[in-house]
């Protein structure tokens, strides 16, 4: 009976860690790269539960001539939480789930390129162009041309 009871609960604790693997939820709060999560699914008291700070999922290879990168998570943005091991704890990485209703994306197709928001500024990049915007001034880069459009341009040397 014993080794039946074993199995039992080896298949139970199994069962928990893969339901907790991938886990969706609410960037609650920031503290430089880490994030804490809110999740609305029931916990352990039956009630919603927020995360620890966690870390953020961002390349990170600078040292070895790799390219590092940061992006913010806002609160109120839809994240994924991986969980190696089935665990949340210092080896879960946050992630962006991407765009939702009221967060549409700033892309709307592969055309558009690489292109970054963040309030009334963007920044973009795709094959053969570089864009880049601040209200109602932008410059546009191209293989033959910079454009500037702005209320003033200063050009300064040093």
């Amino acid at each position: 009976m014993s080794g039946e009871r074993d199995v039992r609960k080896r298949l139970a604790a199994l069962e928990r860690r893969m339901a907790t693997l991938l886990m969706l939820g609410t960037a609650e709060q920031n503290q430089g790269a880490k994030t804490k999560v809110r999740f609305d699914d029931a916990g352990a008291a039956g009630e919603p539960f927020s995360s620890p700070y966690l870390s953020q999922a961002s390349a990170s290879g600078k040292n070895g001539s790799g390219v590092s990168k940061f992006t913010k998570i806002g609160t109120g943005e839809s994240v994924i939480v991986l969980n190696p091991g089935g665990e949340i704890g210092q080896h879960s990485r946050v992630m962006s789930a991407g765009p939702v209703g009221d967060h549409p994306s700033p892309g709307a197709s592969e055309a558009d390129g690489d292109v970054t928001s963040v309030g009334n500024a963007t920044f973009s990049i795709k094959d053969g162009e570089i864009k880049g915007s601040v209200g109602g001034s932008s410059f546009t880069i191209t293989a033959g041309a910079i454009e500037l459009k702005a209320a003033a341009i200063r050009l300064v040397q040093g």
